[in-house]
């Protein structure tokens, strides 16, 4: 059996309650993300957006940086319905086509607030924080919904002004007025989309803004709202009420398409083929899929993207959903401008097996996969690296499940003008395999952003599969911009210790992993990745001069490892997966310093941290005996290396 609990050992449990006697070492996580706004021009559109009805619930998370300031909108509904600050200083409010109603509560300079607004016909109530407070009003003009063509996020639509001059995240509109213990239960519950006793049909709008980068605030209502962010930057290592990343599932990646679902747009050139929009059921289940029917008894019936400008010599991977429709056959392209600076697969959508491939002197094909997506739809994915820093990538129609190939990687194609296919979800990363879908607007998203689990289990919020970041049972997803620490009190300040968690290891250097660890001269204990094979244990004696000796020197990225560092007042010890790696000697007590114990991070510096997952991180009081090392590595092995 693993190491029991008792008055000499001190697990820590994320984000939930401490398991030792102790009962108070809970760790704090600062996992969130919010949009900030500066007040000046930066908004959020969502043109088009509509909702039916005179009830409905608006659930947000609200920072205002500046309340002194009035007229700054969270939302406005071309006139008919604004929300934000009111004309009254520090007042929160709403104006319903007619006056300003100002709430109770006002709002104070830097404090985050979750503000749920419930509209029941012509009667509304404002919470604060999951409470009701008798914030209410009779006599509301009610929603005028049925006109509404738009909808903005930070600011007044016309004319446009008032901008908010704060930080929202986690942005719902139900079309039913939830009850106080339904918006209670959001509040304690930040990761859940939607209340207990509320059918997810409800949920009309739900922008998480935990994407951390791009321009596109992704709606996971499965309406596919999608708002364009203008100007708002992305804000990191937000605690509570905001959902945090850490605890849940997610996708993370970049595509360097445009309109990504929409090849109706001119960035998406066509030979030969005529384009019908929103013609079938995606893989996502809405109807967006779109047809690529040939229109000539020609060689070549393809869809294009505009060129992308590229690293030469670098793989690239291009893949998009398909299904057959009259045709069974299919090809998918990368090349460039010479003649041999091509790269070309061919499949087949009845057995969903690549039939062909085939490349130029001046390219090699790296990777090529196809993938059920259900439904009879297939991912299809081609990596190749091509000597030229411009690249084209093309979806289209094949006559045959091997075909002639000409230069440019055509492929020759003679038949009906009835033949046709269907695609959606085209993707171009840099890299050597398909990667998380990350769909597209009008721009390109070039830095990774991160889409979380939406309603159904298993598929982020665009309704696709989760590939990359399924959480282990107990772990933290920290995705590079987040963490966890424990406040400091005198249960974590030790003469002996042992220091002790499973790790999902990906190449990076410079990052903590569990510390209390400051400065030059606050320096106690820490787990600390080196590079991108080795982990060190790290002590301090006086909490300036350190020891340290390696944990392992041969981790490899995608696999979780379980590792321990121990000090019984005459040796350091250090254990990997059970093993002992490494022994060194070293006398005194671990110095104790005023600073949090911080978990994926140390020094309290952001350009410290990691993007890896943690579980079970646990602090000990006493060094644990190999014997107990081993037991506790056997206990959690079926878990985190399965």
């Amino acid at each position: 059996m693993a190491v029991g609990f008792s008055n000499t050992n001190k697990p820590l449990n994320p984000r939930g309650n401490d398991a030792s006697p102790k009962g108070y070492n809970r760790a704090a996580l600062y996992s969130g993300k919010a949009l900030d706004f500066d007040g000046v021009n930066d908004s959020v559109n969502l043109d088009g957006f509509t909702l039916s009805g005179t009830t409905a619930t608006f659930v947000f998370n609200l920072k205002a940086d500046s309340p002194s300031f009035t007229s700054k909108y969270v939302f406005d509904t071309t006139q008919r319905w604004r929300v934000g600050q009111t004309d009254t200083a520090n007042k929160f409010g709403f104006h319903d086509a007619v006056t300003w109603r100002d709430s109770i509560q006002e709002l104070t300079a830097g404090e985050w607030y979750n503000i749920a607004i419930v509209v029941s016909n012509t009667d509304v109530e404002i919470l604060w924080n999951g409470q009701s407070i008798n914030d209410t009003f009779t006599g509301v003009n009610p929603l005028s919904w049925a006109s509404l063509t738009d909808f903005k996020l930070g600011s007044n639509l016309v004319p446009s002004g008032g901008y908010l001059d704060g930080q929202m995240a986690g942005f719902k509109i139900f079309n039913t007025a939830l009850t106080a213990a339904q918006v209670a239960d959001l509040y304690n519950n930040p990761e859940k989309v939607v209340p207990t006793g509320v059918d997810n049909t409800a949920l009309k709008l739900w922008l998480p803004m935990q994407e951390g980068a791009g321009t596109t605030a992704y709606d996971g209502s499965g309406n596919g709202n999608h708002g364009t962010i203008s100007g708002a930057t992305y804000t990191h290592g937000i605690g509570a009420p905001v959902s945090q990343t850490a605890v849940i599932d997610w996708n993370k990646g970049t595509n360097l398409l445009k309109y990504s679902e929409d090849f109706t747009q001119s960035n998406w050139p066509t030979s030969n083929v005529t384009i019908t929009a929103n013609d079938a059921i995606a893989p996502d289940g809405q109807t967006t899929a779109e047809k690529i029917t040939e229109v000539a008894n020609t060689n070549y019936h393809l869809l294009g993207h505009d060129p992308l400008t590229t690293t030469a010599n670098v793989p690239y991977t291009f893949s998009v959903f398909v299904k057959a429709g009259t045709n069974d056959f299919g090809t998918i392209l990368i090349n460039s401008s010479g003649s041999q600076e091509y790269a070309t697969i061919v499949f087949d959508l009845t057995s969903g097996t690549i039939t062909k491939q085939q490349s130029g002197s001046s390219a090699t094909i790296n990777n090529t996969t196809i993938t059920s997506a259900g439904n009879d739809w297939y991912l299809v994915s081609l990596t190749a690296t091509i000597n030229n820093t411009i690249l084209y990538p093309y979806v289209g129609l094949s006559n045959s499940a091997t075909p002639t190939i000409s230069s440019y990687g055509i492929v020759n194609y003679l038949g009906s003008t009835a033949n046709h296919i269907y695609a959606w979800g085209a993707s171009m990363i840099s890299g050597s395999s398909v990667g998380p879908y990350i769909p597209t607007l009008a721009t390109a998203q070039t830095t990774p952003v991160l889409l979380p689990q939406g309603l159904t289990s298993g598929r982020d919020i665009t309704g696709v599969n989760l590939f990359e970041n399924v959480r282990k049972q107990g772990a933290l997803n920290l995705d590079g911009n987040s963490w966890a620490e424990v406040h400091d009190n005198a249960s974590l300040d030790v003469s002996e210790i042992s220091v002790e968690c499973w790790i999902y290891w990906q190449n990076g250097s410079d990052d903590g992993i569990i510390a209390k660890w400051s400065g030059t001269t606050k320096r106690s204990y820490m787990f600390y990745k080196l590079n991108s094979t080795t982990a060190r244990f790290y002590l301090s004696t006086d909490g300036s001069n350190q020891t340290n000796i390696s944990v392992y020197t041969s981790f490899s990225e995608g696999n979780w490892y379980h590792i321990v560092g121990t000090y019984d007042g005459a040796n350091m010890k250090t254990y990997t997966n059970g093993v002992l790696f490494n022994t060194t000697a070293l006398t005194g007590n671990i110095f104790g310093n005023d600073k949090p114990l911080e978990i994926g991070r140390f020094d309290e510096n952001d350009s410290l941290i990691m993007s890896d997952g943690i579980a079970q991180p646990r602090i000990y009081n006493r060094a644990l005996t190999a014997e107990e090392v081993q037991r506790n590595y056997n206990a959690g092995k079926n878990i985190y290396t399965n």
